[in-house]
């Protein structure tokens, strides 16, 4: 994952009163990317490799505009993230990120995007997921 700057795509677009995003990674260095990256695109970002704490803060009341969810982790799937969410009737837009090419979803995801992802459409999503785009 390249990170080119600023896109050029959402020129003139910023987020909705510095929207927070929730990334759950397993992988330590992609969540700490994903976070430098969307800092500096203006979103206050919060990073979890384990699953489970952002599940905790999320049935605590936390509400992010989006989550950013691996769909393959040790810890818990994101098929079982998405099924807890569900469960415990939280309802936040969440973006499933997965290097599988046809992730088995049973559980209401914004969008799928496949790993590694463009950096520019990361952007592109999440900016509509958030409502810094007009559409």
């Amino acid at each position: 994952m390249s990170s080119p700057g600023p896109s050029p795509c959402l020129a003139g677009a910023a987020p909705l009163a510095r929207a927070e995003i929730f990334v759950v990674d397993d992988d330590p260095a992609l969540v700490e990317s994903l976070m430098d990256l969307l800092s500096d695109e203006g979103y206050r970002v919060e990073g979890f490799t384990r699953p489970l704490e952002a599940l905790d803060r999320l049935t605590r009341g936390a509400r992010p505009r989006a989550v950013l969810l691996d769909y393959v982790m040790p810890e818990m799937t994101g098929e079982e993230f998405l099924a807890a969410l569900a469960a415990a009737g939280v309802e936040v837009p969440v973006l499933l990120l997965s290097g599988v090419s046809e992730p088995s979803i049973r559980g209401a995801v914004a969008g799928v995007l496949p790993k590694p992802f463009d950096v520019d459409r990361l952007l592109v999503v999440l900016a509509r997921l958030t409502g810094a785009v007009q559409r």
